[in-house]
């Protein structure tokens, strides 16, 4: 079946003339959202994602709440990749409603297979960049199987569980409850993996973490400041931002500010203002002015505080330059 056949309208079109197709034809609306899946699962070569406009969903919302869906891993994984196609569009994330979030939430709580708690995860990930669904899941209690999830032996299910809590914190009612949830232990952990994908969404959930005040106190008492140091001189950029971030957050809590400094955090800090990643730069600026700015004194007209707010300017300035000239923008997307 060519992709130019195989549209979400398509889709709709069989279950409403087949309403009851999860169970009285299961295995031509597989067959149907294996097409549609194959077609789109790229962004890059997605039409859906392409076109730009809002697509209804409830019929396959009302598919992925029917028990036979349920009891089909088959139809279930299929289901929750076409959610995550769909969620990609602003205009279906901010259309899905209580009914579609319920309606992934029910293949996390129980998940028959890693690969659909993956699935659905991404799902998660994609819905939360809307506040308001942030604000559904909360209600829904959807935070705890996602915590749950980070402690999975699968590496993939760890980063796609990881990325949906990056998501989901970067609002601030979102990370008062991953942290009242017992997150912040998993995430840590997860710091110290080999997997790429995992170091980057476990470090980006930490960074939008840190802004909390009470994250800060259980990420120093969980013995999480030594990763974090440890990830300012990872080879992928995108994670030393990360960490130098989560420094910089930390490091405005006392007790934190002098561990990261007995630590040896100035350093690697002080390298990466000479990187090229405006991120890291900037973060690690911010981390070594709360780091060792208290011992500059308070007055503002001290060489030695003026020569190293100069020194901190200059190279931002520099990492600026450098962006200016060459593409920067080759990094991962949390998107799913």
């Amino acid at each position: 079946m060519a992709c130019d056949d195989v549209t979400i309208e398509r889709v709709n079109l069989f279950l409403t003339a087949r309403p009851n197709a999860a169970k009285d034809a299961q295995d031509s609306l597989a067959k149907l959202l294996e097409s549609f899946v194959a077609c789109n699962e790229t962004p890059a070569t997605s039409a859906n994602f392409h076109n730009g406009g809002l697509d209804e969903m409830q019929h396959l919302i009302r598919t992925a709440r029917h028990p036979a869906t349920e009891s089909s891993e088959r139809l279930s994984l299929l289901v929750l990749k076409c959610f995550k196609i769909l969620s990609r569009k602003q205009q279906n994330r901010a259309a899905i409603g209580e009914p579609g979030v319920r309606g992934v939430l029910t293949f996390l709580r129980t998940p028959r297979t890693s690969a659909i708690a993956g699935e659905g995860a991404n799902v998660i990930l994609n819905v939360c960049y809307e506040k308001d669904n942030v604000d559904l899941l909360l209600r829904c209690d959807g935070v705890r199987p996602l915590v749950k999830l980070l402690t999975s032996d699968d590496v993939d299910l760890q980063a796609n569980a990881a990325g949906a809590i990056q998501s989901i914190c970067f609002q601030e009612e979102g990370r008062q409850h991953v942290r009242d949830c017992g997150s912040i232990p998993h995430l840590l952990k997860l710091l110290e993996t080999t997997s790429v994908k995992v170091r980057t969404r476990a470090a980006g959930a930490i960074h939008n973490m840190s802004s909390d005040p009470e994250a800060i106190r259980i990420i120093r008492r969980e013995n999480g400041i030594g990763p974090l140091i440890d990830l300012l001189s990872d080879d992928e950029t995108t994670i030393c931002g990360s960490a130098a971030g989560a420094l910089q957050n930390v490091s405005r809590e006392v007790a934190s500010r002098r561990m990261i400094r007995d630590y040896g955090a100035v350093k690697p800090l002080a390298a990466l203002l000479a990187g090229t990643d405006l991120q890291a730069q900037v973060c690690a600026a911010g981390a070594l002015l709360n780091i060792l700015g208290p011992d500059l004194g308070e007055d503002k007209t001290d060489k030695n505080r003026r020569a190293f707010g100069k020194i901190l300017t200059n190279s931002i300035v520099l990492g600026i330059a450098f962006e200016s000239f060459f593409d920067m923008s080759a990094r991962d997307e949390l998107m799913a």
